[in-house]
């Protein structure tokens, strides 16, 4: 489970991002995007989610993104396109141990890029083995 909180900017990015994502399970995740309290839409962006090994690495070791389906805008309860919805199957991770530098980004139809959330995230082994 990922937690994302604001922070100070760390890398450029609006937030901060920390957690552990289990390696050997299915990950499936919501994140709500909401502004000065009120919903964002999201739609019309695509996004990705990256994961380097090494901080000097200009390439990600594993990319999510919403081209590839790993990614989703989805509506909330209320209708709005706030939701990024993370849908990893189980066994797509079982490579990833140890902690990655993760990066959460989107671009618009103008290609403008932002870089919501930078951080540290951990892949480890979920204790529950089917």
């Amino acid at each position: 489970m990922t937690a994302l909180a604001r922070g100070n900017g760390a890398g450029g990015a609006l937030f901060e991002m920390s957690g552990e994502i289990p390696n050997n399970g299915t990950w499936a995740e919501d994140i709500y995007f909401s502004e000065a309290g009120a919903p964002l839409d999201i739609s019309g962006l695509d996004w990705k989610l990256t994961f380097r090994s090494d901080p000097l690495n200009t390439s990600a070791d594993l990319t999510l993104s919403t081209s590839d389906g790993t990614l989703e805008v989805v509506e909330d309860d209320d209708g709005f396109n706030r939701v990024l919805r993370i849908a990893v199957a189980a066994g797509e991770l079982s490579s990833y141990r140890d902690d990655y530098i993760a990066d959460l980004a989107s671009q618009d139809v103008a290609g403008a890029v932002t870089l919501y959330a930078h951080g540290i995230v951990t892949f480890t082994q979920n204790p529950v083995v089917f």
